[in-house]
């Protein structure tokens, strides 16, 4: 594998997609192991709060991809990535009007 031993990978800031695709095509239960200690690492960066969050999240897309191929957990993956999408993009428009209300009464309020 390129880039030396793929446990030594801390970081998604070094992710590396074709060295994660050959090892999962290689040894998938490396990869395995390398995706759940990724997962951990960046669960410990977080906040407790955000870092339980997160665990629940996991464990539940876990449950739920148990037992199903690869392809299915794809997919269950970019539904729920989508999901996360437009409920971001929901939160950014509230922000938005908000943003927008304030300084319509700003620029309404004498100096």
């Amino acid at each position: 594998m390129p880039g030396g031993n793929p446990m030594q990978q801390n970081s998604t800031d070094d992710f590396d997609f074709d060295d994660w695709a050959g090892l999962y095509v290689e040894n998938p239960e490396e990869f395995e192991a390398r995706r759940q200690a990724t997962l951990m690492i960046e669960l410990m960066r977080q906040t407790p709060e955000n870092a339980r969050n997160g665990r629940q999240t996991l464990d539940s897309f876990e449950l739920a991809v148990q037992n199903r191929n690869p392809e299915e957990r794809l997919k269950m993956a970019a539904s729920l990535m989508m999901d996360s999408v437009h409920q971001l993009s929901a939160e950014l428009q509230l922000l938005k009007q908000a943003l927008q209300q304030l300084e319509e009464t700003a620029s309404t309020e004498p100096l």
